[in-house]
């Protein structure tokens, strides 16, 4: 082979070596990504763990805050109720007061 064949082949293959050490850093940086992507991932697989711990909490305290709304209504219900039967015997008191001091008046003008 002649000289200037073989400069250009070295000169090819120069260019090859320089393209592969290119492609070598490229793909190291590749590398530190995805080890840098892992360790995030690690990082969120650890933190959304307690996740099905926090979704029955909120569960349980719904359950807990629907209980005590029922409960609440329920009492509420009652004292409705035990108002509305004193105010009812209240009234009854006040007619027989009333008729009480009428008879009393009348008594008096006889």
């Amino acid at each position: 082979m002649s000289d200037p064949i073989l400069g250009q082949i070295l000169n090819q293959l120069q260019q090859m070596d320089k393209r592969f050490d290119s492609i070598d850093v490229r793909l190291e940086k590749m590398e530190d990504r995805l080890n840098t992507m892992d360790s995030r991932l690690d990082t969120i697989e650890e933190q959304t763990k307690n996740i099905p711990l926090l979704q029955q909490a909120v569960l349980e305290t719904l359950t807990v805050t629907k209980r005590l709304d029922a409960s609440q209504s329920a009492s509420e219900r009652k004292v409705t109720t035990e108002l509305n039967t004193h105010q009812h015997s209240i009234d009854i008191l006040n007619r027989r007061q009333l008729r009480m001091e009428a008879d009393i008046e009348t008594l008096k003008s006889r």
